[in-house]
């Protein structure tokens, strides 16, 4: 159900659950000071507790309220990068609510850039916003995937298409140096001319409590089963993802994710290929991995892998 933007600053102030479209994916959105909401983003989404959430700020300054203090270089990162996509997880107070940031002494900030949701924070207060879509599904990029997982009467505010459409890339101050925990829409070259060297990619060992969204093993993942790249296995299966410029056996189903030329073009278009082969009924699917792994290849590729886990 598509809705104003009155109407979702009326029922996120009435502690309701909506959808609320950034830059990036879909959020599911609640006020960061209505409880009952945030405990019901956890029930929709079928998201463990333990799995902690980003906080939207329209304004960067408005992180005072809640951090005890800032890391090396906080500032300067959000200076250039925000508004974007850029979450930064800091130590924050008992003002962020124990759920919201799964009991860490912890909490992940984002400004994000797109004037609606912005307009819509300014108005509503800080937001909490994990990805609009079932725990561990693809995340969704467009309304129509918000409806496909809630129903057609769960309420969107409508943004269109996301341009970015992979999530936040996520850093953390640990060591005396920023490293990323999640992958993003900012490769991590983009943050050498700030900090001085790129920040290195750290994965959650099995086991440990996520420190941020996108951390849990198997995620982004269609119900088809993806087989990555094995020539052996593309007989079998009949449905590809794949790329435009190639050429693919013409029996099987081919869903292109986009140009070998445009990273960003299949970075936008991934979940909508992802679910799309849930729509047409695919049990398996095989992969095309032979691309590059530098700047946004790298984000792609790792959730193409985190998907095709079992």
């Amino acid at each position: 159900m598509r809705i104003s933007l009155l109407q979702a600053i009326s029922l996120l102030r009435t502690g309701q659950v909506i959808a609320v479209p950034t830059e990036t994916v879909y959020g599911l959105a609640a006020c960061l000071d209505c409880p009952e909401a945030i405990e019901r983003i956890f029930e929709l989404k079928k998201r463990p507790r333990s799995n902690p959430l980003i906080i939207h700020v329209a304004d960067w300054l408005e992180i005072h309220h809640y951090a005890t203090h800032y890391p090396p270089d906080f500032e300067k990162l959000a200076l250039t990068y925000w508004p974007g996509p850029l979450t930064c997880i800091l130590p924050v107070d008992a003002r962020v609510p124990s759920l919201a940031r799964a009991g860490l002494l912890t909490a992940g900030f984002r400004v994000p850039n797109l004037a609606l949701t912005r307009q819509l924070i300014k108005a509503a207060g800080p937001l909490l916003m994990p990805s609009a879509n079932l725990s561990g599904r693809p995340s969704a990029t467009r309304p129509e995937h918000v409806e496909e997982d809630f129903g057609a009467d769960f309420p969107v505010l409508d943004g269109g298409v996301c341009a970015k459409g992979l999530e936040s890339t996520i850093l953390l101050y640990q060591k005396s140096k920023w490293v990323i925990v999640r992958l993003g829409s900012l490769p991590a070259e983009k943050f050498t001319p700030i900090l001085g060297y790129q920040p290195l990619f750290v994965q959650k060992e099995q086991g440990d409590q996520p420190l941020c969204p996108g951390q849990l093993f198997r995620h982004y993942a269609p119900r088809a089963r993806l087989i990555l790249g094995d020539l052996t296995a593309l007989v079998d299966s009949p449905f590809i993802l794949g790329f435009r410029e190639r050429d693919y056996p013409v029996s099987k189903r081919v869903i292109a994710l986009g140009s070998l030329a445009r990273p960003e073009e299949v970075a936008e278009n991934l979940y909508q290929s992802l679910r799309q082969l849930d729509l047409e009924g695919a049990s398996v699917a095989w992969v095309d991995m032979d691309f590059p792994r530098e700047g946004l290849w790298q984000t792609i590729a790792e959730r193409l892998i985190r998907a095709g886990e079992v």
